[in-house]
């Protein structure tokens, strides 16, 4: 039971993101502050292709 609750909580998770679209920030320092005044997270994904 635990395990099929994964998938349905990553779904609604999602669903605020891409019912709005996503503005991204053009550098690092203007996201942490818009963040810091409007009370939000900042989210950072990180990959390579080693």
């Amino acid at each position: 039971m635990k395990l099929a609750a994964i998938p349905l909580l990553a779904f609604l998770a999602s669903l605020p993101a891409s019912a709005g679209g996503v503005a991204w920030e053009a550098s690092f320092e203007e996201a942490r502050v818009k963040a810091g005044l409007e009370g939000r997270l900042i989210y950072l994904d990180f990959f390579t292709d080693w």
